[in-house]
């Protein structure tokens, strides 16, 4: 099942698609210090629901600053604290280097 989240006032648009294995957050636009709080409160509800997994798909990201880290981080110690598996997926090379460079690469995707 997808369901479409909407874009934010910003022009961030997250759908979530649900299935057997946990859900799965497909983001695209920019996580900026204007869209921030929409992605972080797309994060906390997608962990509200208390999923197996968390997949957060950030292959239609073009731009990430360091408020969309924080929120990362913040679901990433979210998800931890509740055992339920986070993982980033899918970031463009320019997503992948602010990730690689911060030393979350590691953290939030399966390539560490």
């Amino acid at each position: 099942m997808i369901d479409d989240l909407g874009a934010a006032p910003t022009g961030l648009i997250v759908s979530a698609v649900h299935g057997n294995d946990g859900i799965r957050l497909v983001v695209a636009g920019d996580v900026d210090v204007i869209s921030a709080g929409q992605f972080r409160e797309y994060l906390a509800g997608a962990l509200d629901l208390r999923p197996a997994a968390l997949t957060v798909d950030l292959g239609g990201v073009r731009f990430l600053d360091s408020t969309g880290l924080s929120a990362l981080v913040y679901a990433h110690n979210r998800a931890q604290d509740a055992g339920i598996s986070l993982v980033v997926a899918a970031p463009q090379p320019q997503v992948r280097r602010i990730l690689d460079v911060t030393g979350l690469l590691t953290v939030l995707t399966e390539e560490g």
